[in-house]
């Protein structure tokens, strides 16, 4: 879990911490809290740096450990360097290095937690709260397909009275998510991300079992959340995350999916 903290907050607490610590406590020994150590500051290129940072972090994680899962929680500024590292160069209004995410960077991310985005689009489907519909983020609204890559794994929260997130409002507006609920709303979601986890583990080891690569088994099953949103339409008791889906060609597998061995996950 990768925290990103809002201009001149600690790098170990904030806003983002107690519930960062929660979710962790639920899962004891397995998932591992990293603050990402940018400045937070008020200083020009500083979102920029954070966005680099962040970025550059993911694809290291994706390629020394592709099958690591990664939680990504952003408050203030930090949920704006979240949006942007999440989303294409092109469309990013920092002047950060242009890096994209891997296939299998953007693929581990399993959660993203926006509280008080600058960039907040309140026309988007992963929103959540009390805000005005209509009305943006200080620093604009994010395109409103910007992240639907990652729409069904993001929530964006946004009080009515957050001048960060709504343009007008108070301080105490953009702090109240440690009170007024969303903050501990986002803290059950803590579950799904679990099972998510745990299924994701299944199937590396059902992959490895096989003797094929973790390429070929996703292009021949159906990807954790995929299997976890169909489940209430499957009949019967069989598990969603072993159903297969119909084996046509997949990019990921070079074209027709292919059981030869290969190296493992």
């Amino acid at each position: 879990m990768i925290t990103v903290r809002g201009t001149n907050e600690q790098l170990n607490g904030g806003m983002l911490g107690p519930l960062a610590q929660q979710i962790a406590s639920a899962s004891p020994g397995h998932i591992q809290v990293t603050p990402l150590e940018y400045a937070a500051s008020v200083e020009p290129g500083t979102q920029a740096d954070g966005v680099n940072l962040l970025m550059s972090t993911l694809n290291g994680q994706a390629e020394q450990c592709p099958a690591q899962h990664t939680v990504l929680l952003g408050y203030s500024q930090g949920a704006m360097v979240v949006g942007d590292a999440l989303s294409a160069p092109d469309v990013r209004p920092n002047e950060d290095n242009g890096y994209t995410l891997s296939d299998r960077a953007s693929e581990n991310v399993i959660v993203a937690e926006l509280f008080g985005d600058p960039r907040f689009n309140s026309e988007t489907s992963y929103d959540v709260g009390d805000f005005t519909k209509g009305t943006n983020g200080v620093m604009g609204a994010r395109g409103p397909h910007e992240l639907d890559r990652y729409a069904s794994r993001t929530q964006s929260y946004c009080n009515y009275d957050d001048p960060i997130c709504q343009t007008y409002g108070s301080r105490k507006g953009h702090r109240e998510y440690a009170t007024n609920g969303l903050r501990d709303q986002a803290h059950t979601r803590r579950a799904a991300v679990n099972r998510r986890m745990r299924m994701h583990m299944r199937n590396i080891w059902r992959a490895h079992v096989r003797g094929i690569s973790w390429n070929t088994y996703r292009c021949t099953e159906r990807e954790p959340w995929q299997a976890m949103r169909s489940s209430a339409r499957i009949a019967g008791n069989r598990s969603p995350s072993t159903r297969r889906a119909t084996p046509t060609s997949c990019s990921r597998c070079g074209g027709r999916n292919s059981t030869a061995n290969s190296n493992h996950a």
